[in-house]
This record gives structure tokens, sequence and C-alpha cells, in this order.
């Protein structure tokens, strides 16, 4: 059992530098989802793109980020954690170099698509991983941590973009998404001082067979499948809006491309102090109440912006800019958090990252419907009716989460 307050893998390494090396990952890889949000914009114009087209980019991206989660949550259940944690930052320097010098359309979606396996690997390995090298008291903390951290990453792209936009309205972008090339050497270098899970080592099957049979007894009502469902709303209006809302902001507040990348910066920065207080009171407060919560604050912000912009058509930088931030705050405050660390808590070791796997799979589908519909709705009736279908996708998060027989009872029990 796991008691003390330090534990050391067998290269004497503290578990709190384990879950550092381990989480930076997932700083760097919000960083990416941000940069390439950042690109839509100047590619819509540059390219002659319409608006539904060059989201796809994002569309391409979440579709990688679920085949790797889906493929290497399995994976690492039968071949261990450490590897993949190495080989998905190779992929992902590799494949942010493409994204940086493509020379069209199709190149660069195809550049998205892996850089999302890349990215999707690592959410499925990460959480499980640092579940299994922390003490079980501080589990939850730690990855509410490393869940803060990358609030950072999401903001440096936004505000990192505005500057490369601004300094260069052509090839900004292109530093933009390259940038990730240099973040990637530096965490490749430092997660070869992991160890190896002993937990995952000592409890491991033998066989992909037997990881599968055992992940779907997880799928039973009140497990997996509740978990994945809470996960699959919250990235219809995270994933969905993060990746648009530069080029949401533009479009209703007809501004530049460099602008709207400047004003996302101001709205996601509210996500750091919502995030520091779910570190604070995510045990004392519980996971269940912090989500329901989340889901429905955020309802209500967006469906009042939804029903502002349908109705109204324009509005005041102010008005869209704190009914943006006061969506992205509860959100950041409660499921972006709970969806992600509940499964990594409750899974079994065995099939802990195949669970975790299908969970960020779910997420990544539902990011996929976000961003997709986003772009059918705003062209059809506007961008209000975007942020209605991230609103609607809330209210029904709100239901999951507190059903007895769902979300709120798998949610209970992970407290």
């Amino acid at each position: 059992m796991r008691s003390g307050v330090r534990i050391d893998g067998a290269g004497g390494v503290s578990w709190q530098v384990q879950a550092a090396l381990a989480g930076i990952g997932i700083l760097v890889g919000s960083y990416d989802l941000g940069a390439i949000s950042v690109a839509f914009a100047p590619l819509r114009d540059q390219w002659h793109l319409s608006s539904a087209v060059v989201t796809t980019l994002g569309t391409a991206t979440l579709a990688g980020m679920l085949i790797g989660s889906l493929v290497t949550g399995v994976l690492a259940d039968r071949f261990g954690r450490r590897q993949l944690l190495l080989a998905d930052f190779v992929l992902f320097g590799l494949t942010s170099a493409a994204s940086a010098l493509a020379p069209d359309f199709g190149v660069l979606a195809a550049s998205r698509l892996l850089t999302g396996v890349a990215i999707g690997m690592d959410f499925s390995v990460v959480f499980p991983y640092v579940a299994e090298q922390v003490p079980t008291e501080r589990r939850g903390r730690t990855m509410a941590w490393i869940m803060w951290a990358a609030n950072f990453g999401t903001l440096g792209a936004y505000g990192l973009g505005a500057v490369f936009l601004h300094a260069d309205a052509v090839d900004g972008w292109r530093i933009s998404l390259g940038l990730g090339v240099v973040l990637a050497f530096p965490v490749l270098l430092l997660r070869r001082k992991l160890d190896e899970s002993s937990e995952w080592d000592v409890a491991r099957l033998a066989d992909v067979r037997a990881i599968i049979r055992m992940t779907r007894r997880q799928l039973r009502p009140n497990r997996l499948a509740a978990r994945a469902a809470a996960t699959f709303l919250y990235q219809v209006g995270d994933q969905g809006l993060g990746l648009v809302l530069p080029l949401l902001i533009t479009t209703v507040l007809t501004t530049s491309a460099a602008t709207g990348a400047a004003s996302a910066t101001a709205v996601k920065a509210v996500t750091i102090p919502a995030a520091t207080l779910t570190v604070i009171g995510i045990d004392s407060i519980g996971r269940r109440r912090l989500q329901v919560i989340g889901f429905a604050a955020r309802a209500v912000a967006f469906g009042v912006l939804g029903v502002l912009l349908l109705v109204v058509g324009k509005s005041t930088a102010v008005l869209v800019g704190g009914l943006l931030a006061a969506g992205c705050f509860f959100g950041a405050a409660g499921p972006d958090k709970t969806t992600v660390i509940v499964p990594a808590e409750s899974a079994p070791t065995e099939v802990r990252s195949t669970s975790q796997g299908v969970s960020q799979a779910s997420g990544r589908l539902g990011g996929i419907v976000g961003v997709t519909l986003y772009g059918v709705l705003a062209a059809l009736a506007g961008p209000g009716a975007g942020v209605l279908l991230f609103a609607g996708a809330a209210v029904l998060g709100v239901v999951v989460s507190a059903a007895p027989f769902g979300g709120g009872a798998a949610l209970r029990r992970s407290a």
C-alpha cells in the first residue's frame, strides 16, 4: 500500500518529479490545440477557405486524438507506460514540424491528424501513470494540478499567436505551430528519467484479449460508460469552443485575426483562478458537486450568449467576452478536471489506461461533434446557433452527472 508522503522510483526520483515530468506533456498538448485554433482565421483568408472548411483542421486533430487514445490505452496496459510516454513525443515533434511547413491544406490536415494521434496517446497514458506513481490520498489533487498547468498551454498559444500574427500576418501561424517542435525536445529528454510503473508491472494482464474483456465489464451502468458520456458532453463545448474561440470572436466582433487571438487569451485567462479553486476544493467539495455546478453554470452563460447573438446579431465586446469567460470559468472549475481525474482514479490498474483511453476517446468524439456542428450551425444561422449547441451539451452534462443511475453514482464512489 502507498501510505507515505514521498515515494521514490528505482532511480531515486520522487513521485512529485515523476508526476511533473509526465504531466508536462499535457501542457504542451494543450498549447498545440490552442495554436491550431489561432491559425483558423488567417488560413481562411490566405487559402480562401470557408469557416466550415477551415475548422475541419480541428476535426482532424480531434480524430487523431480519438485514435491515439483508444489504441494507446490498450498498448499501455499490455506493454507499460514509460515507452509510450516517450514515443508519443517523438511523433509529436515530427508532426508539429510537418504542420508548420505544410504547403497546402491537404498536407496540413494530414499533419494535424497525426499530431492529434500523438496528443491522444499522451492523454490516455499520463493520468494512469500519475495515479500509479502518487500516494492514493494525493492522486486527485496531483492530477488537478496537472490540468491546472495545462491552462497555461492554451493561454500561451493564444497570447503568442497574437504576437506572431501581429508581427507577421501571413506566416505567424506557422511560427505558432513550429514552436511545438521546440517544446517537444525538452519534454522528450526529461521523460527519459521516468521509471516504469511498478503498480502496473505487478497487476498487468497477459494479453490484449484479457484487457478488452475486463474493460467491457467496466462499461456496465454507473461505471465507465457514464463517465465517458460526461466527458463527451463536456468536450462538445470545451474543445469545440476552444478550437473556434479566436475565429468566433473575430467573426462576432469583426476584428483582425491577431485581435481575435488576443481577446481569446483574455477570455481563457479566467481558467487559471477557476482551476486553482478546483485544486483547493476537489477533495473537500467533491467530484460530483463540482461537476454538476460547473455544467449548470456553463449552460446558463452559453445559453444567454447564444440567444443574444441569435436575436441581436451583434453585441459589445464586454458582454460577449464576459459571457464566454463565465462559461470557461465554470467549465475549468468543475468538469474540465473531474472528467479526466475520475476515470484514472477509479479504474482497476489492469485496465486503467484502456479505461482512460475510452473516456478520452469519447471526449475527442465530443470535440469533433462540437467543432463540426459549430461550423455548420454558424454557416446556417450565425455564431449564436453554434454557442447554443455548447449550452445544450452542458445541460445534458448536468443530467448525466446528477443521475443516480449514471454519472452521479460513479462520481460519488470516486469522491
